[in-house]
């Protein structure tokens, strides 16, 4: 539990004083089974499963938390976490790779919003309604999914070169939860880049809701399309909001340094993102299969046998010889040979479940008065075409 009255105190174990242990704990639950955990699970269902398909911009916003999930708990694998400052090597090596982390995931979800955003234009919709993917969408989409991580690289280098410029500035002491450093002229503007990526993806949210409400009608009168699920843009105004938040608390620790608020709340994006976007119908019944189908494997299987209804039960094979349908005329009765054909007709049509009548005649087929149900369109045991 994070206690309230330590979110005005700098991130220091020993002004925390005794919430401090309770404090890395939460941030490390959130760190390991929100983003490295559930996320990971999330990626894994959207790239394996054949029923769902997401826009790769999705998977990087998922991607970009595992990442920082695995960079945050870095300390903590390396079992230095607590007690004395951690290795030097290994503290500069966090601290460089988990200070552009704010500019990285706040570029891959602009890059999520914009691609909602540009999908939904009419123009757009108009021009790629029932088209392959162009060169030039292939192309957006590449630089949509690689522009986050140039973002992080190009903040990287720069806390590289001020990390091994003074090594005395780069410490664990100062947040507590990961190494950072100590350089507000490199810290300050990056959270303020980080706040004006936040705003730019707020913007273009509104903007779609905006365009939303007002084409919505006139585009279904003109039978097009929208393309987009109005729940996924439920869902991602939702998730933009919760971005919103974090800028604006980020924005008031660019004045007011001495609080654990942010990084608690920042360590808990990956878990939001996972409840929001892991709770969509397609996703939660891929889920519920697979946990049935396990259930299934490991349950008694005589007791589901006796839950299927006798209509729509197997049919054991007809008790009738396939040779007799294969002989001639003259080696047998021509009554016998269209009773086994009736047999097996009958057979297939019981096993589907099926009401099918099996002429015995062509002509039968058009009898006045009659509507006759015919068995060519049964296929096998599976279905009809």
């Amino acid at each position: 539990m994070v206690y309230l009255p330590s979110l005005s105190k700098r991130i220091d174990a020993e002004e925390l004083g005794p919430s401090a242990h309770a404090d890395l704990v939460v941030w490390f639950i959130f760190k390991i089974g929100g983003d490295q955990i559930l996320l990971s699970l999330l990626v894994a269902t959207f790239l394996l499963s054949r029923r769902i398909v997401r826009h790769p911009t999705m998977v990087n916003v998922c991607c970009t938390w595992i990442l920082t999930g695995i960079i945050a708990s870095l300390l903590l694998y390396a079992g230095q976490q607590v007690g004395a400052e951690p290795e030097k090597g290994l503290c500069i090596a966090q601290a460089v790779l988990i200070g552009p982390v704010p500019p990285m995931t706040s570029m891959a979800a602009l890059a999520l919003v914009y691609h909602t955003w540009s999908t939904f234009r009419p123009s757009a919709l108009r021009t790629t309604t029932g088209l392959k993917p162009s060169k030039v969408s292939r192309l957006t989409t590449a630089a949509l999914l690689a522009v986050p991580y140039v973002t992080h690289l190009c903040f990287a280098a720069g806390a590289l070169r001020v990390a091994l410029q003074d090594p005395s500035r780069v410490s664990r002491g100062r947040r507590f939860f990961y190494c950072s450093i100590d350089f507000d002229p490199f810290n300050v503007p990056m959270a303020l880049f980080t706040a004006v990526v936040c705003l730019g993806a707020t913007i273009l949210e509104v903007h779609l809701l905006f365009m939303l409400s007002r084409n919505w009608r006139a585009l279904r009168r003109a039978g097009l399309g929208t393309g987009i699920d109005i729940q996924l843009i439920i869902r991602l105004t939702v998730f933009v909001a919760y971005i919103f938040c974090g800028m604006v608390v980020m924005v008031a620790t660019v004045f007011n340094a001495q609080s654990i608020l942010p990084d608690m709340f920042a360590a808990s994006v990956g878990t939001a993102f996972f409840a929001v976007f892991a709770t969509q119908p397609d996703v939660l019944r891929v889920w519920s299969r697979l946990l049935l189908c396990r259930s299934t494997k490991d349950g008694d299987t005589s007791m589901l046998r006796s839950k299927i209804p006798i209509s729509r039960s197997p049919t054991p094979m007809p008790s009738f010889d396939l040779d007799l349908l294969q002989r001639s005329d003259s080696e047998v009765d021509e009554k016998a040979r269209l009773a086994a054909l009736h047999a097996y007709y009958n057979a297939r049509v019981h096993d589907m479940g099926v009401e099918v009548e099996v002429i015995k005649r062509p002509e039968d087929a058009f009898v006045v008065g009659r509507e006759p149900r015919r068995a060519w369109g049964v296929v096998g045991n599976h279905g009809a075409y």
